[in-house]
């Protein structure tokens, strides 16, 4: 005969058939969840190519309809509002690019990360577009955030640079390393020297001077200010302080001696101590040296010791240092000594190297790669400082 059952085997076998219906309700309700995520995804997915699609297209009505749709509840919905603001931007349709990451800040429930990145990409949008006093204050608003912070600074810095508020470049400089421990000694240097530049054109030599004595103060390596600082001695007749500071931009930046050479050999000559220009004669003639200053020698040993001299000196030079502008510069020797039968294949030649001479660079940025025949201490097509260099080998210095 079976026991009776109890209240308690009876909770125990409804225990037993719910299990299995709560597994199933489980596995029903992830699977619905999964397919939630998923759609929304392919939602996402699907309206960023249809914006993509109308884009390329240069369907500009279908644009911003599609990506008004997009849900801004998320961070991916939000990356693809800055991203092709940011695209719109480089495509000079700025209208478009202030309305996508405007609508960022119009939604509070994007929280603080994403609302700064809009403001920054809003306030590049305002540089773009040539407001940059909208620029400037986005851009401060996003140094109250504590996010993006060196990438704002870098960006303020780029402003004023591009205003010649070389004052607040300053000011904004010693802000940033404060702030993010990064040296900028070099750039607020620079800065000097560029109010130094200003004071020169304005005739107030005193006030340049005082300012490239704090460029100096500030990176005692700045070259420019020991470059500038002998010129200004040059032309005051300072022929002592003239000769001091080039042999200091030697000390500081060997690199820069072909730059300078023929001011520094102007200031050597000018000077009432004549062995100073026979000592720097003598250390050039030991020396491997750029193809400036063989040439600026060549010409000083042709004056002191003669022509046999300053010929032999300039054929030992080039052979040890080959370059291009030393053959041109030989060949056009050649010329003038050759014999009339060939003398119309040497000048061959030489028109040959002149072509060539032409077209070489003298100066390289190292970051971008712009080229040209002037030294700019602020490359002008990336905007990086003391980027360009003189170009050294056979095709340059």
């Amino acid at each position: 005969m079976r026991p009776a059952a109890t209240p308690i085997d009876g909770v125990s076998n409804l225990l037993w058939l719910l299990l299995p219906v709560a597994a199933a309700g489980g596995w029903f309700a992830a699977r619905r969840s999964d397919e939630h995520r998923h759609a929304a995804l392919w939602n996402h997915s699907r309206h960023f190519h249809a914006g993509l699609g109308a884009l390329l297209d240069e369907r500009r009505d279908r644009v911003d309809d599609v990506f008004a749709d997009v849900s801004g509840g998320d961070r991916d919905a939000a990356d693809t509002h800055l991203a092709l603001g940011r695209l719109f931007r480089r495509r000079g349709e700025m209208d478009r690019a202030l309305r996508l990451h405007g609508s960022l800040l119009a939604r509070p429930e994007l929280g603080e990360r994403i609302h700064a990145d809009a403001r920054f990409e809003l306030a590049c949008d305002y540089e773009s577009a040539g407001l940059l006093d909208r620029a400037e204050s986005e851009f401060r608003q996003v140094l109250a955030t504590g996010y993006r912070r060196e990438d704002t600074y870098e960006r303020l810095l780029r402003l004023h640079e591009r205003e010649r508020n070389w004052e607040q470049a300053i000011a904004m400089a010693i802000e940033a390393a404060a702030a993010d421990g990064q040296a900028r000694d070099s750039l607020v240097a620079h800065y000097h020297c560029e109010l130094a530049v200003e004071a020169c054109q304005a005739a107030d030599n005193s006030r340049a001077r005082t300012l490239l004595g704090k460029a100096l103060a500030r990176s005692s390596r700045c070259v420019r200010a020991s470059m500038l600082l002998g010129d200004l001695a040059l032309d005051a007749k300072d022929v002592a302080e003239a000769v001091r500071c080039y042999a200091e931009v030697e000390t500081q930046r060997p690199e820069f001696g072909p730059i300078i050479v023929e001011r520094r050999v102007d200031a050597l000559r000018a000077h009432a101590d004549p062995s100073l220009l026979r000592d720097w004669l003598d250390r050039v003639r030991g020396q491997r040296n750029a193809y400036s200053v063989i040439r600026v020698a060549r010409s000083v040993i042709e004056e002191l010791d003669g022509a046999d001299a300053a010929e032999q000196f300039f054929k030992r030079q080039i052979l040890a240092r080959p370059s291009l502008r030393g053959l041109r510069d030989w060949a056009q020797d050649q010329l003038r000594v050759s014999r009339p039968e060939e003398r119309e294949k040497v000048q061959v030649i030489c028109a040959m190297l002149d072509g060539v001479v032409e077209e070489r660079p003298n100066y390289i940025c190292s970051d971008c790669g712009f080229r040209g025949d002037t030294l700019h201490w602020r490359c002008p097509s990336c905007g990086h400082w003391d980027a360009v260099k003189l170009v050294i080998g056979v095709e340059g210095e």
